[in-house]
């Protein structure tokens, strides 16, 4: 007894006819006819009377049918969850990200493996432009990134995760931590370091235009770089509210930030990119759920 024996006596009894069931299976009728022989002798017992109008199950035929049926759907449903765990199975998964994020990239494929204890996660570190090229070019299956709304293009799939805005970060002894917004003109002999993004890089020379005296000092994408030159070099930097809070609480002790008044409106996404017409492996879909569960303890944006 096999599978194919079991859909040919199925397509038999739906149709009465031999004939039209070796029609449906591209078969000849003698062999449609022998392999339902083949199961009678198997199970010693006539499954269906034939007679020149076509065939009609037998009393035990119909027994034999109602459990044939149960099989094939049991199969059905067998071969369906098998290949949805092939989909939710991914033996590997390269994720790249903005440093900033890095510890929530880290806490989250823990709590992966603790369910797929064989994934492998691969995550590479660089500025936005970066991640972006290694999503477009097919090196990673997903990218973290801060982004703007009118950065968003055609080229990827922009999915947020966290939103916030973006403000001046500086260390406890700033003279500007008294300040409850920040405009231009309140900045003055100021030294700047960067995280190295287009968007952030605008927003800080809008800030410089103020006054001439003000420079940059720096531009990186090193967080840990940016935090100490903040907390031990004086210096002040700019960056989404979200990114703060997810640094270590070694350096969040020792930062004060304040808004930006000029660009109060601004959105920061925290947001995962793929690429478009792509499909998007369960495995991601769910890191990236509980990354946004990290991101967002008291619930989703």
């Amino acid at each position: 007894m096999n599978i194919s024996q079991l859909q040919y006596l199925i397509s038999a009894a739906s149709f009465g006819s031999f004939t039209k069931a070796a029609s449906v299976h591209h078969l000849t009728v003698p062999t449609i006819s022998q392999s339902i022989k083949q199961l009678e002798d198997e199970m010693n017992t006539v499954i269906f009377y034939r007679t020149k109008k076509g065939v009609v199950p037998t009393k035990e035929g119909e027994l034999i049918l109602q459990h044939t049926a149960a099989i094939l759907k049991n199969i059905e449903v067998m071969q369906t969850e098998l290949l949805n765990l092939k989909e939710e199975y991914v033996e590997s998964i390269t994720i790249s990200t903005i440093p900033g994020f890095v510890p929530q990239v880290v806490q989250a494929t823990l709590e992966l493996m603790l369910k797929y204890p064989s994934l492998k996660v691969q995550m590479i570190e660089g500025d936005t432009q970066t991640v972006m090229k290694n999503v477009h070019d097919g090196y990673a299956n997903m990218g973290l990134i801060s982004y703007s709304e009118n950065q968003k293009n055609s080229s990827f799939e922009w999915t947020p995760i966290a939103e916030g805005k973006a403000v001046l970060i500086m260390n406890m002894n700033s003279h500007l931590r008294f300040f409850k917004t920040i405009s231009p003109e309140d900045l003055e002999n100021e030294v700047f370091v960067l995280y190295k993004d287009e968007h952030l890089e605008n927003i800080v020379h809008n800030l410089m235009s103020g006054n001439a005296t003000n420079r940059i000092a720096l531009i990186t994408n090193n967080t840990e770089a940016l935090c100490q030159m903040v907390v031990k070099g004086d210096a002040i930097t700019i960056a989404p509210d979200f990114i703060v809070s997810s640094l270590s609480s070694i350096y969040q002790d020792h930062l004060v930030t304040v808004p930006l008044k000029q660009f109060s409106l601004d959105k920061a996404i925290l947001g995962r990119i793929t690429r478009t017409n792509t499909q998007i492996p369960k495995i991601v879909e769910e890191f990236t759920t509980r990354l946004t569960d990290r991101v967002n303890p008291f619930g989703s944006i």
